[in-house]
C-alpha cells in the first residue's frame, strides 16, 4: 500500500507557523539590519519544531509530504520572506542529509535537539581521500542561515587518486561539517533576502569522516519513506514553490491594505476607488491562484509517482523544473504590480511592499528558477530532451525504513 497523500501533521505544522509568524514579522526589519535572522526569530522557529518538518521520522522529523511542505513554506514566507527562506533551506537540507547519510553519521548529526542546517549543494570544494574519510577544502557561496546553523551540509569533487583525470564525470560527495569548523565570510550585502545571512563560507582542510559523507547527486536512500526516493532537485521543489507563493500572497495582502488610504496625486482619489486598479488587482489574484493550482497539480503528480514507486519520466522532470521557474516568475510579477501600485510610499524601508519586491526578485536569481527550465520543457515536448546527471534517480540501497 502506498503512503497517504497528505501528512497527518499538516494541521499541527500550520498551527506552528501561526505561533512563529508574529515573531518573524515583528523582527523582519531587525533581520534586514543584521543581514541574518534576528535571534528571536531563530528561537521561535526552533521552539516551533518547524526545522524538522521534512526530515525522516526515524531521526525525529515529521516526514512531511511535498504538498504540505508547499503550504507550510508558503505560510512562513507570507509572514516574512527571510524567515520563510531560511526555514526552507534548513528543513530541506535536513531532509536530504537525513535520508542519505550513513547510519553512524546520521546518529551523530541528529542526536540531541533537532539540528539546523545551511550549505550549498554545488561541488565547489575539493575532497581528498585520507584514512577514514576525506580532507576537505573549498569556498562556497549562498550559505543561507549559516550564522545560526549547527551543521553545514555541502558538496565537493573527490580528487582522483594518483592524480590521473577521471575517465568520465568526476566523483562527487555531499558532506556534513559542524558549523564551528567552517569559516564564515562577511559577504551578504545584497538587495533582496537580506535577512537570510546567505554568506560565503570556507572549509580549510577539515577532516570529514566517511560516515558524514554520501555520494552526490544520487546518494542511496537509507531511511524514510517515498519522499526520500526523489532525486535532489525534485525533493527540494516544494520549498521554492511554497516560498514564491507566500511572498506573492504577502504583496497582494499589503497592496489591498494600502489601496483604501493611498490618495493618488491626480485626481485626488483613493487608489482603491480606481476601476483600473480593481482590474489589475483582479488579474493579479487570478495569476497567483492559477500558479498555485499548477504547483499543486505538478507536485502532486510527482508525489503520486514516488508513492507508487515509479521513476520520474522526462515529462515529469519538465513539469518539476517548469513549475519552480514559472511560479517564481508569477510571484515576481504580482509583487511588481503591488510595488508600483503602492506609489512613493512603497519606496521607504518600513514598507513591506518594497521588501516583497526585493525578496522575490532575489529568488528569481536562484538556480532553481532559471529560464533554461523552459528550454528543457521545449526539448521534452519535441522528444529530444536528455536527463542531466542532477536529475538522475537515486541508487538502490538496503535498509531504507
Amino acid at each position: 500500500m502506498s503512503e497517504p497523500r497528505r501528512s497527518p501533521d499538516r494541521e499541527r505544522l500550520l498551527a506552528a507557523v501561526e505561533r512563529a509568524r508574529g515573531v518573524a514579522a515583528a523582527h523582519a526589519e531587525a533581520s534586514e539590519r543584521l543581514r541574518t535572522l534576528a535571534p528571536a526569530v531563530v528561537d521561535a522557529l526552533r521552539s516551533s519544531g518547524l526545522f524538522a518538518l521534512a526530515a525522516p521520522r526515524a531521526l525525529g522529523g515529521a516526514e512531511c509530504d511535498p504538498l504540505t511542505q508547499v503550504e507550510v513554506f508558503e505560510a512562513m514566507a507570507r509572514a516574512d520572506a527571510s524567515a520563510g527562506w531560511s526555514l526552507m533551506i534548513s528543513a530541506l537540507l535536513a531532509a536530504v542529509a537525513g535520508g542519505t547519510l550513513p547510519d553512524a553519521g546520521a546518529r551523530e548529526v541528529f542526536e540531541g535537539p533537532f539540528p539546523t542546517f545551511a550549505g550549498l549543494q554545488v561541488p565547489t570544494g575539493l575532497a581528498r581521500r585520507v584514512a577514514g574519510g576525506y580532507a576537505v577544502e573549498g569556498r562556497w557561496a549562498f550559505g543561507s542561515g549559516v550564522r545560526h546553523a549547527g551543521w553545514v551540509f555541502t558538496c565537493a569533487v573527490v580528487a582522483p587518486e594518483g592524480g590521473a583525470p577521471p575517465a568520465g564525470p568526476p566523483e562527487m560527495i555531499s558532506l556534513a561539517v559542524p558549523r564551528e569548523r567552517v569559516v564564515i565570510e562577511d559577504t551578504w550585502d545584497v538587495a533582496g533576502l537580506r535577512g537570510t545571512g546567505s554568506e560565503h563560507y570556507r572549509i580549510e582542510g577539515a577532516f570529514v569522516p566517511e560516515a558524514l559523507t554520501c555520494p552526490f547527486p544520487a546518494a542511496p536512500q537509507r531511511r524514510g519513506g517515498a519522499m526520500y526516493s526523489l532525486p535532489f532537485i525534485a525533493l527540494v521543489a516544494a520549498g521554492h514553490v511554497g516560498f514564491a507563493l507566500g511572498v506573492g500572497r504577502r504583496a497582494l495582502d499589503e497592496i489591498a491594505a494600502v489601496a483604501p488610504r493611498r490618495i493618488k496625486a491626480w485626481p485626488q482619489l483613493a487608489l482603491g476607488s480606481h476601476a483600473a486598479f480593481h482590474m489589475d488587482l483582479g488579474r493579479a489574484e487570478a495569476k497567483l491562484a492559477a500558479a498555485r493550482a499548477y504547483a499543486f497539480d505538478a507536485l502532486g503528480r510527482m508525489w503520486d509517482r514516488a508513492r507508487a514507486g515509479e521513476a520520474l519520466s522526462i515529462d515529469d522532470w519538465s513539469a518539476i523544473r517548469l513549475v519552480q521557474t514559472y511560479v517564481t516568475e508569477v510571484a515576481a510579477e504580482v509583487a511588481g504590480f503591488a510595488y508600483r501600485a503602492g506609489g512613493g510610499g512603497a519606496l521607504f524601508a518600513e514598507s513591506p511592499l518594497q521588501r516583497c519586491f526585493r525578496d522575490v526578485h532575489a529568488a528569481t536569481q536562484h538556480i532553481a528558477a532559471t529560464d533554461d527550465a523552459y528550454e528543457f520543457a521545449g526539448r521534452a515536448r519535441l522528444g529530444i530532451a536528455e536527463l542531466h546527471p542532477m536529475l538522475a534517480p537515486r541508487q538502490a540501497a538496503g535498509g531504507a525504513r
